[in-house]
């Protein structure tokens, strides 16, 4: 949640508070000789001033430096993922007879993985609160904004439960501070490592956690690591690579043999479905550990990212 002081809307200063969670957290529990090095290079509420400006100019130095403190700290090293939290504050909504704009809000995003839509994900993820912040920088379509947007919404019921002042709200506010300091963690991360940090809104009982991360090149080069924990067959990572606008090449690496055979099975219904969609899957490897494949050709042509976690 970004600093706008500058900003004379009463409404945005209401729902907008002016500190980010996250970063909170990373410098609460940084070393002297850390926070010096931090003081050194830039003051830290600059950080803040060019993540709302999507800014990718600010000190590499810093950003480096804050990178590892979130990575390092032990509060954002176990939050769970964000479907959890929001299942949780649903099933709490749920016990009041009078839905609130919150709980539609929250059931419109937990639908199953399996009704998952490209358009509706797309949908999805535009008001998943991560973009709050650049979305409200030009103060276009305020109204809609904030009625739709994840966090605006989540800011607003945190706002209008605390002003209640009723013992019964604790629970939901708990879980509302949980939501909201997750979304700050990927919009902190978004910026610090260049990426665009996400959550995927819909549930899939069998998966246990996951991410994907998604790097984009300036010559339009596209790779893709995806890091899943299945709840049955443990730890699967897939490297895919695009070439060529439509030409696909897959790694996938996993200890689970059960798991391996099914998916060979399937190789054939992959690419299949593939074709279905224009692409072409040149290659589909089983690696015995993962590869960095890829990667090394990117890593300096790197134009965007994003880190979406499941």
């Amino acid at each position: 949640m970004i600093n706008l002081t500058a900003q004379t809307d009463k409404n945005l200063k209401l729902i907008v508070p002016n500190t980010n969670k996250a970063l909170s957290l990373a410098l609460k529990n940084a070393s002297p000789a850390e926070l010096q090095n931090l003081n050194q290079t830039k003051e830290l509420g600059t950080i803040l001033d060019s993540l709302l400006k999507q800014s990718l100019t600010s000190n590499d130095t810093q950003n480096k430096l804050l990178l590892e403190l979130l990575k390092n700290n032990p509060t954002l090293k176990s939050l769970s993922n964000a479907t959890t939290t929001m299942k949780d504050l649903l099933q709490l909504l749920q016990q009041d007879k009078n839905p609130t704009q919150l709980e539609k809000t929250l059931q419109n995003f937990l639908s199953n993985i399996k009704d998952i839509h490209p358009k509706e994900l797309q949908t999805k993820l535009e008001k998943s609160g991560v973009f709050l912040e650049a979305k409200i920088k030009d103060m276009q379509n305020q109204k809609e904004i904030f009625s739709s947007d994840l966090k605006a919404v989540l800011l607003k019921t945190q706002d209008e439960l605390n002003a209640a002042q009723n013992p019964k709200n604790q629970e939901i506010l708990k879980q509302i501070d949980k939501l909201t300091l997750q979304i700050d963690y990927q919009q902190l991360l978004s910026h610090l490592s260049n990426s665009t940090a996400l959550y995927i809104p819909y549930v899939w009982e069998k998966l246990k956690d996951g991410n994907i991360n998604i790097k984009k090149t300036k010559n339009k080069q596209y790779f893709c690591d995806i890091h899943l924990e299945l709840k049955e067959y443990g730890a699967i990572d897939l490297r895919l690579a695009i070439f060529e606008k439509n030409q696909l090449s897959i790694n996938i690496t996993t200890e689970n043999e059960t798991l391996k055979t099914l998916l060979m099975q399937n190789i054939k219904l992959l690419k299949k479905q593939l074709i279905n969609v224009g692409i072409i899957s040149n290659e589909i490897n089983f690696l015995e550990k993962k590869s960095n494949l890829y990667e090394n050709d990117f890593s300096d042509d790197l134009a965007m990212g994003f880190e979406i976690k499941a």
